[in-house]
């Protein structure tokens, strides 16, 4: 059986991928066979043409909308796993500060950019300060004073998706972090309150 792995069409996807490939795919033994492959849209398309036993493709919707039709040609099983929502509900009985540092951990993984990261949370008016203050300190235990200088904090994969999200920041009153670097694609661990929108 062979797999071939395609990166998402950015640089930092590319090296990710050759990352992945090089430490965990290159050891395994044979007869599995793995082929990774860099590009663009273009390589994308030429892929999506070709006959395979099974589609795994993980992100956008509108993209995922493009390999559905492109499996349906060859009627090829296809599964996606498309961005969807990941809620959490901090009840009056929880324990507080756990729930803070597992809101922290799973939204911080490469910063938020992840299938299981929450996207929202509500939470007890009685515990929202609280809840606050916890995830407050529980960035600064996991990513020091200044997240930007972290080695372990890491940036929005590319300006598209990063100017976006800062257009977010807008969308509710900032309360912890809101920071951002252009350049780097930086943005700091946030906490909004009080949304102008409702999650969708």
């Amino acid at each position: 059986m062979c797999r071939v792995l395609c990166a998402c069409e950015t640089e930092r996807g590319g090296s990710f991928l050759q990352c992945c490939y090089e430490e965990i795919l290159r050891p395994l033994p044979r007869p599995l066979c793995y082929r990774t492959l860099e590009g663009a849209v273009d390589t994308a398309t030429a892929l999506l043409k070709l006959q395979w036993d099974h589609i795994f493709f993980t992100g956008s919707v509108s993209v995922g909308k493009i390999v559905a039709r492109a499996a349906a040609e060859n009627l090829t099983p296809v599964t996606l796993e498309l961005g969807g929502k990941c809620p959490v509900i901090v009840d009056e009985n929880t324990n507080i500060d756990t729930a803070a540092k597992r809101i922290i951990w799973g939204k911080c993984v490469n910063a938020g950019q992840t299938c299981i990261a929450p996207d929202y949370v509500y939470c007890h008016k009685n515990q929202m300060s609280t809840l606050i203050d916890r995830m407050r300190q529980h960035i600064k235990d996991m990513y020091g004073e200044d997240p930007e200088q972290s080695d372990c904090f890491a940036r929005v994969i590319n300006k598209i998706h990063y100017n976006r999200l800062k257009a977010l920041l807008s969308d509710g009153t900032v309360t912890v972090g809101g920071e951002t670097n252009d350049e780097t694609c930086y943005i700091a661990p946030t906490i909004l309150t009080n949304p102008f929108s409702t999650p969708n």
